[in-house]
């Protein structure tokens, strides 16, 4: 266990970890942070100030000083930059205690601790020994706390015994060794979450548990990135995500400082989130998603059926990020709003390059593949681009209707891989009705082609669906009143499965995308969800994708009219392409 804290420390950066993760630590362990690292403006040399016992002064009450430095600190790590660890302590010399220390604490013993995550190398052991000496007095004293002291501390306080049980330990030791197997880290993973959060109290126990599951996360994103598989990172973020959300909204608004201590931890964690998830889609998938079938290729597998879900998860992954970054953009200013524009943009073209490489992604083999399909649009719909992505839309109506008539290898409401994979065993009528007895694909497929005025393929889709698909029930799914209590961590579909009237197909002004705005109007349980009150839409949705519950009909994507007149422009190449997409 310490062996693999301490390379998670070795590794971590100076910047946006180690100087999250101490705070943490310290607060755990019974510090008073008196002051928090901070980007821009001077801080005289000081990341972190805290009050508390100094372990190495027999536990005397005494404010600690942290100057942080990522890895090991060597020459130049010492003095060869302005921002090295020398000048930095000359600072806090020569400014911080004189000039800033604040008055309540200016009688205390003062302990300067040069916090890193490595270890200071012999090189410059004798500088280091010779400036300790030259300015520590009976009231000042310099501290090295290097990664071995911050390890111990961290297994001693947050995965310290009393806190994390041994079975708890051997989750999250697999799911750090297994980060290679993705389905089973994450199996661990979830186990460990669903462990330390089981029955997330509104005191600072809770808050201890959520600082446990943040510093875990830190160690399997860590390892999985050293290890080049980030597949497992992705997925202990989004669940790790989902359940630091619940936490957070079930603190009550009158608990303001257990609820801003979890809003810290959420923030960090979608941070990461984010991290991770650019680096998987855009960095790593990004590049590949031009070549014609690399995407394919890069799933290692004879099997259609491999390729079509490990296609569309990734289109999935794509999609949700592009809508992180709209959310952000939306709730941002200046520099930083056209930062995450720019990058949403780049994303959708992401999406649509892997569309026009993988013709997989044009036959979608599971009906919760609307999931996929739909935060796709609208993604889309948010860059003001419908008219980019109407007609792999059409293509996938297209082929539905057409394995649906052919009775091959149509899609179903099946999740299970193993009948999945024996899907179709049969192509008698008991077979293909048991098989296709609902769905949530067809009704958003024929609102969404009703949405784009696709006047002759919404004639052809209605007319298969009341020919062939006469005993499906149509139905979408809306939340309730309790949703919001179960979907976050379990991902429980609790809420209201409701069948959609049959539309008479030969009656061209009945609307199906009538019918469902006037469901969504009656049923805005989904708007009083916290996470809609707050504008955190894109994390109901990571909920939807991560747990597969069905896209409710009020993030259906529309299609305003001057989308619309801008798709009628756009030129229809050959029937295997995707036209100007």
């Amino acid at each position: 266990m310490k062996l693999l804290v301490r390379q998670h420390l070795q590794g971590m950066k100076e910047r946006g970890e180690l100087d999250v993760l101490l705070p943490l630590l310290l607060s755990e362990l019974g510090y008073e942070i008196v002051h928090h690292p901070r980007i821009g403006g001077r801080q005289a040399g000081v990341d972190v100030a805290a009050v508390g016992p100094d372990p190495d002064a027999d536990g005397a009450k005494s404010l600690l000083l942290f100057v942080i430095k990522a890895g090991d600190v060597g020459r130049v790590d010492w003095d060869g930059t302005l921002q090295a660890v020398r000048p930095s302590l000359g600072e806090v010399l020569d400014d911080y205690i004189p000039n800033r220390v604040p008055q309540q604490y200016r009688s205390l013993p003062v302990a300067i601790c040069v916090c890193m995550g490595g270890e200071i190398q012999e090189g410059i052991r004798a500088q280091w020994r010779g400036f300790v000496e030259r300015h520590s007095t009976e009231t000042l004293r310099i501290r090295e706390w290097n990664g071995d002291r911050l390890a111990n501390l961290i297994l001693s306080g947050i995965l310290g015994q009393e806190l994390l049980d041994p079975d708890h330990r051997s989750h999250f030791q697999k799911a750090v060794a297994l980060v290679s197997e993705p389905g089973e880290s994450y199996r661990n993973f979830r186990a460990l979450l669903d462990a330390l959060t089981e029955s997330i109290e509104t005191d600072r126990q809770g808050t201890k548990r959520l600082r446990q599951m943040m510093i875990c996360l830190w160690i399997v994103v860590s390892n999985g990135i050293d290890a080049g598989n980030l597949d497992a990172p992705y997925r202990a973020c989004e669940l790790a995500m989902l359940h630091a959300w619940d936490a957070f909204r079930r603190c009550p608004e009158s608990a303001r400082v257990r609820r801003a201590e979890r809003q810290e931890i959420l923030d960090h964690v979608l941070s990461l989130y984010l991290n991770v998830s650019n680096k998987l889609i855009v960095e790593k998938v990004g590049p590949h998603t031009v070549k014609q079938n690399a995407l394919s290729a890069a799933v290692r597998s004879r099997s259609s059926l491999d390729v079509n879900l490990a296609l569309f998860e990734t289109l999935g992954r794509a999609a949700l990020l592009g809508l992180w970054h709209h959310y952000i953009a939306c709730s941002s200013e200046g520099d930083r709003q056209g930062e995450h524009l720019k990058l949403r943009d780049q994303i959708l073209d992401l999406a649509i390059s892997m569309i026009n490489t993988n013709p997989s992604l044009l036959a979608p083999m599971r009906d919760d593949h609307h999931i996929e399909i739909g935060m796709l649009m609208l993604l889309a719909q948010g860059c003001g681009r419908v008219h980019d992505v109407d007609h792999y839309f059409r293509e996938v109506a297209s082929r539905l209707s057409y394995r649906y008539i052919r009775r091959s290898h149509w899609v179903t409401y099946f999740q299970d891989y193993r009948q999945l994979a024996r899907h179709p065993i049969s192509r008698d009528d008991a077979y293909f009705e048991r098989s296709t007895c609902g769905s949530v694909l067809v009704p958003f497929v024929l609102v969404g082609l009703e949405r784009l005025s696709a006047t002759d393929e919404v004639k052809a889709f209605r007319d298969v669906v009341g020919r062939v698909l006469s005993h499906m029930t149509k139905q979408v799914w809306v939340p309730s009143e309790q949703t919001d209590n179960f979907i976050w961590r379990t991902g429980e579909t609790i809420g209201f499965g409701i069948p959609i009237t049959e539309v008479n197909t030969d009656d061209s002004d009945t609307s199906l995308s009538d019918e469902i705005d006037a469901l969504v109007t009656e049923h805005d349980q989904i708007l009083r969800m916290e996470a809609f009150v707050r504008g955190l839409v894109p994390l109901f949705m990571t909920a939807c994708r991560h747990h597969r519950v069905p896209l409710p009909p009020h993030l259906w994507f529309q299609v305003d009219n001057a989308n619309q007149r801008k798709k009628d422009v756009v030129a229809r190449k050959a029937d295997d392409q995707l036209g100007n997409v």
